[in-house]
């Protein structure tokens, strides 16, 4: 007898840029541990309609990551991050840890920098969808 399909009910959207070397990681990491598909990946570089839908522009994707979180609010950044991890085993450990006070205005400006260089780091240029 076969099993029924579990159907996946996504819980967190992420927007991410699915030509980024470092994100493509990133993410494929993230997906080996959401099994219960409770995140939907948009690669912004392949389903820009998902955006507009979203209401975020192109620029405004490739500048910083975009999440609706469960609450269908939109985070970006580490907030974006969090929104992510907090459903994620393993990560959801660290969140509490990124939220404190002191932790994440520094984990906040890390990824700041990282997202304005990100491209050159990775030898890429940005285009406009």
């Amino acid at each position: 007898m076969q099993k029924p399909h579990k159907e996946s009910i996504h819980k967190v959207t992420c927007y991410h840029d699915g030509e980024c070397p470092l994100c493509q990681f990133e993410i494929k990491q993230m997906k080996k541990v959401d099994r219960q598909t409770i995140i939907e990946w948009i690669d912004i570089t392949k389903d820009t309609a998902a955006l507009s839908k979203a209401g975020i522009n192109y620029q405004q994707a490739m500048d910083r990551i975009h999440v609706i979180d469960a609450r269908h609010t939109m985070q970006t950044g580490v907030r974006g991050f969090l929104a992510i991890w907090e459903h994620l085993p393993y990560y959801r450990r660290v969140v509490p840890f990124i939220r404190l006070p002191i932790i994440f205005p520094i984990i906040e400006l890390s990824y700041r920098i990282f997202a304005q260089h990100r491209l050159a780091l990775t030898g890429r240029k940005n285009r406009h969808a």
